[in-house]
């Protein structure tokens, strides 16, 4: 690539390419990165999919992943975020003024 790269307009950004220097960067990055990912569940680095299943039961979500070998990889989430306010503020003068209270949670 040209010292004098040509800049791109993608919407009304202005983005100027990467060099290839950049570009060996970035892939090196990604390289390393995929690595440890791959190493953050080692049993199932290479297995082949069989099958997706998720169900919700008793307020928690349940993923189930299926392996051609007959194992299963689950994963499951509890809803745990909690609203304590709305609100809207006007930051203009750079202070908090409070505009309106939407929501305020009561303390049980």
């Amino acid at each position: 690539m040209s010292a004098t790269a040509k800049k791109v307009l993608v919407g009304n950004i202005e983005v100027t390419p990467l060099t290839s220097k950049q570009h060996r960067r970035l892939e090196e990055r990604v390289k390393k990165r995929h690595e440890k990912l791959r190493k953050r569940y080692r049993e199932l680095h290479g297995k082949t999919v069989d099958w997706v299943s998720y169900s919700f039961e008793d307020g928690s979500l349940y993923i189930a992943i299926r392996f051609k070998d007959k194992t299963d990889f689950s994963l499951r989430f509890s809803p745990q975020i909690v609203t304590d306010g709305i609100d809207l503020s006007d930051m203009s003068s750079g202070n908090f003024k409070l505009i309106r209270e939407y929501y305020k949670r009561r303390d049980e």
